[in-house]
């Protein structure tokens, strides 16, 4: 929702204070809620879902089921979502001090256009509670002169079958329908909150009087296969839950909050409204400890949901769940035994602490872990984290924190199935891992499906059949299918030749792109292209005897080339040719070749040496489709076109991860340098490198000659990683890099190329380069997924999402690197 819809709700309250929500939730829903309050006078609120808040009216005397009764309903500032379930007592002296219950909720519907509704001033629409149903109107005044700022309504029932002139609603059913008590029996049962406890970081054990540093590198948990025992160690442990969220350390100081996640960038913009939560908390400065996650109806963190809810601009349904503390008002903290870091924290949180706050305490339980895990395994958790209780805060990776994650699960390739004598479905299927560019068989899974996922599997698989390679070491009654599908497994562990032991189907793994504004395209390849197609050698398999054919490159480049085509046609191009189908016989072609196609050109350029060469250009679909033929796996583009080759209008920042940086911290990366490269005035695309990377191109208009430009994205580069320069790094050395994402500019240079946006990677399975919405860029857990098997449907439904790519250009700044 809007932050400036709930302005004046926030600024009548304090939240240190009032339990009340300070506004979490977004959707767009239609529920609704009466509240009983008692305040300076008693009244009822209705509160309708619009707009993603609750519009809400104060209505004195309460609704009334008797149609000829006309009750005042004063319009009040709109309330969030959360507020919705709010039962509570509003501490005296805060604004609306005072009980309140759940009167009546239910769902609600609009008899014409809401918007138009509202202006007009005559509001008509159905309830379904549990004590008002039927038709209602609101019927807005006319303001007395000199009171235009007050919005007074009339609420009244509408005649009909809901109507009952005979019955008191309000006297016959006093009660919460969400407790069951009435308003007097709350004022007995709810307190107001506590008032925070006076803290003393300086009084504890190891705490060191000291300014705030700017970063704190986080502590990080060594795996192990189960959690400590307290009896063999000789040590208390505390145990934790593990969430599936990003890893976020909070800086406070003042009112500036800044947000920093595990590879040290500041995402602070990226959480809307959550650092107001830590703004709220009663201390001048804190470095807390956490992660951000996003939560299911059963509080279960899944980082999908919080990969959609910041794709989607929901960040209001964002929770911090804290974990440490490590300084507090000028005392450093880290010295400090957990056990009593963490008794700090729940202080300094537990004037906040409610359901619908923002900041949560993650609490622990002390002593054996097993009982613990095993709990936690039950319920779908991650795993937990265990923590010496009498350990210091130590950055990096430590023994005295131990992460056991909850039973093996891992994803294995679908490479067969046997079929069901009982049903229409398959009986069990078989898996794959690849292991160097071979798939090895894994064993089957027979169990974790429902009859409808039997029966969906194998519509899904029998297509799949044909060019399919049999595994060695599998059972005869196997029916194999060329290895596209990727499921998930859980499983107790591997037998000796690695087979599954008590493996468990959990699902598959899927991609799915979201649609761009504009999906249309013009073809590019005509059914005359496709039926000119000759490939020689169709079933060879490249990159080991159970991977791709030439068959498959050949029907990949065809079924994606009107995306494709638009960003090589008119470009200079190398060519990664794999003729044999083995690794090691790929070659770069970047030069004119005996039997190439006729329109793929050779034309005559200086190179970036002085020395004349020949360079080839892709000139129309018949040449790009007749590569296959060739053993053309990768393309190769410039990123300037022929006939303006001195001139580049795209310029590419490679993020190469080193050693030990995962997927989602690239990922995290990425949407970093987007910022920052926004805030140049650059509009950056982004697409999968076909590996570990991660692509951010920017279309610029054609200015500027290549030296000027490679130097640019020099300057652009060193200003990137100055943001963040514990996670960057501008220099190529190996050494360096460990730890570190590599922004690699030197694509940029004359002569030099990048892969082409769709081109296939010559790697096991045949990942893509694939150009991605950004928004979909933290929805994909693993790259290798956009292949050639499953990149043309995806395709086929979403559209380019660089289609207008080149509309975007702007100036590239000329920024010296220096």
């Amino acid at each position: 929702m809007a932050t400036s819809k709930l302005e004046a709700y926030r600024k009548k309250r304090d939240f240190s204070k009032t339990p009340e929500p300070a506004g979490r939730l977004a959707g767009d829903g239609n529920r609704f809620v009466v509240h009983k309050h008692h305040a300076t006078s008693d009244h009822y609120d209705l509160r309708l879902e619009v707009g993603g808040v609750l519009k809400s009216w104060a209505v004195p005397k309460g609704p009334s089921l008797n149609p000829a009764d006309k009750r005042l309903a004063v319009e009040t500032e709109d309330h969030p979502l959360d507020y919705i379930d709010f039962e509570g007592v509003i501490p005296e002296g805060e604004y609306g001090g005072g009980p309140m219950i759940v009167w009546d909720t239910g769902v609600w519907a609009p008899m014409d256009d809401i918007d138009e509704s509202l202006r007009k001033g005559a509001f008509k629409f159905r309830l379904a509670g549990e004590k008002l149903k039927g038709g209602w109107m609101l019927a807005r005044l006319k303001p007395k002169p000199g009171e235009e700022e007050k919005r007074n309504w009339l609420l009244f029932k509408e005649r009909d079958p809901a109507a009952d002139p005979s019955t008191d609603i309000l006297a016959a059913r006093p009660e919460s329908v969400k407790s069951g008590r009435r308003i007097e029996e709350l004022v007995e049962k709810l307190k107001p909150p506590a008032k925070p406890v006076k803290l003393n970081p300086g009084a504890l054990p190891g705490a060191a009087k000291g300014p705030m540093p700017a970063r704190i590198g986080p502590q990080l948990a060594t795996a192990t296969a189960t959690p400590p025992d307290s009896i063999a160690t000789r040590e208390i442990w505390l145990h934790e839950i593990k969430f599936d969220g990003y890893r976020t350390m909070a800086y406070k100081a003042g009112d500036e909050v800044r947000l920093i996640t595990r590879g040290g960038l500041d995402w602070t913009r990226r959480y809307g409204d959550l650092p107001e939560a830590f703004r709220r908390l009663p201390c001048r400065e804190a470095i807390i400890d956490g992660e951000i996650v996003a939560l299911d109806d059963q509080g279960v963190s899944h980082f999908a949901l919080l990969q959609e809810a910041l794709s989607s601009g929901a960040e209001n349904r964002l929770v911090f769940y804290a974990f440490d503390i490590v300084h507090l008002d000028g005392w450093n903290l880290m010295n400090v035994p957990l056990e009593r870091r963490k008794e700090l924290l729940k202080q300094l949180l537990e004037a906040h602490v409610s359901t619908s706050f923002a900041i949560q305490y993650s609490d622990h339980v002390t002593g054996e872990g097993r009982a613990f895990y095993a709990q936690a395994s039950e319920m779908g958790l991650e795993g937990i984290i265990s923590k010496r209780a009498s350990a210091p805060y130590q950055s990096g990776r430590s023994k005295s924190w131990t992460k056991t994650k909850a039973p093996k699960a891992d994803d294995f390739v679908i490479a067969g199935y046997t079929l069901s004598e009982a049903a229409e479905g398959i009986g069990a299927l078989a898996l794959g891992e690849w292991v160097d560019g071979e798939l090895k068989y894994r064993g089957k899974v027979g169990t974790g499906f429902d009859a409808a996922m039997l029966k969906q599997l194998r519509e899904r698989l029998e297509p799949l059949r044909e060019g399919a390679a049999k595994l060695e070491g599998a059972p005869k009654e196997i029916i194999w299918v060329r290895p596209v599908l990727t499921a998930r497994i859980h499983y107790g562990n591997r037998t000796t030749d690695n087979v599954l032991r008590h493996p468990v189907f959990k699902g598959l793994r899927e991609v799915e792109l979201s649609t761009p504004a504009a999906t249309g395209r013009t073809r590019l390849i005509s059914d005359a292209d496709l039926a000119g197609i000759s490939i020689t050698n169709p079933t060879r398999r490249l990159f080991g005897k159970s991977g791709p054919t030439k068959l498959d490159v050949a029907v990949y480049y065809a079924a994606v080339g009107d995306f494709m085509l638009p960003h090589i046609l008119g470009r200079p191009v190398s060519l990664v040719r794999c003729p044999t189908g083995r690794p090691q016989d790929c070659f770069f072609q970047r030069h004119p070749f005996t039997g190439m196609p006729p329109s793929v050109a050779g034309f005559e350029a200086m190179s970036s040496e002085g020395e004349p060469k020949t360079y080839l250009s892709v000139e129309d679909a018949k040449g790009y489709l007749a590569l296959a033929q060739f053993g053309v796996v990768e393309f190769h583009s410039w990123g300037s076109t022929r006939k303006r080759l001195e001139k580049p209008d795209r310029v590419v920042f490679d993020l190469d991860p080193g050693e030990g940086i995962g997927w989602r911290e690239v990922v995290e990366a990425a949407v970093h340098i987007r910022q920052e490269l926004e805030a140049l005035n650059l509009i950056p695309f982004v697409k999968t490198s076909g590996g570990k990377g991660i692509h951010v191109v920017v279309p610029i208009k054609p200015k500027h000659e290549w030296k000027k430009v490679h130097q640019a994205t020099g300057g652009i580069a060193a200003r990137l990683a100055a943001t963040a320069p514990e996670t960057f790094i501008t220099t190529m050395s190996k050494g360096k890099r460990a730890k570190r994402i590599f922004i690699d500019i030197h694509r940029n240079a004359r002569g030099h190329t990048a892969v082409a946006p769709y081109s296939l990677r010559a790697r096991t399975n045949l990942p893509a380069s694939t150009p991605l919405n950004w928004n979909d860029l933290e929805t994909i857990d693993a790259p290798e997924d956009l292949n050639y098997s499953s990149l043309p449907g995806l395709l086929a439904t979403s559209g380019d999402p660089w289609g207008e790519i080149d509309a975007y250009a702007r100036d590239l700044p000329l920024m010296s690197g220096k």
